[in-house]
């Protein structure tokens, strides 16, 4: 917990425009399961991704694939990387703890700007954490196929039901 706190602390303090998306997100509205790493959506506009690369270099934070930080500022690598590569998500770690995985999407699955006008923020020992809303989050994991997902999505469409009744 003490290196997400300090993630978004840095983030926050860097005036990042981003999202957390996936399981980090899904246990941020309520839902209790274990995720290994955190997914984020970040704002792509040139000075946001500036600001992003900053804090990941000041947190030590290194990509997992043999390219440059800088790469992915790159909106043409970025393409290639999709394209090519199939690569959805760049992985940044910590050389200090391996096991400390940040995912940013390559490439927002959903238009950001509404997502972020949509999005909760959740405080996170008093850091503001800017999460995708629950419906952006279904969107999302509707998409991906996969059985965790598909049990997100069932946890998460409750949830919405639950605040119906309230």
């Amino acid at each position: 917990m003490n290196l997400f706190r300090k993630l978004f602390k840095a983030l926050h303090q860097q005036n990042v425009r981003y999202l957390v998306v996936g399981g980090v997100a899904a246990n941020l509205h309520g839902i209790e399961r274990a995720t290994g790493d955190i997914d984020l959506v970040v704002d792509l506009e040139p000075d946001n991704v500036a600001r992003f690369l900053k804090t990941a270099e000041e947190l030590g934070l290194a990509p997992k694939i043999p390219v440059n930080l800088e790469d992915f500022a790159d909106g043409d690598k970025r393409r290639a990387w999709r394209e090519d590569k199939g690569m959805i998500v760049f992985s940044l770690f910590d050389p200090k703890h391996p096991y400390f995985l940040v995912d940013v999407l390559t490439e927002p699955p959903i238009d950001f700007g509404k997502a972020y006008e949509d999005r909760l923020t959740v405080d996170f020992g008093g850091i503001p954490v800017s999460t995708a809303s629950i419906n952006d989050l279904i969107d999302m994991k509707k998409e991906t196929g996969r059985p965790q997902d598909e049990a997100d999505v069932y946890h998460l469409r409750m949830i919405l039901e639950g605040d119906k009744d309230e």
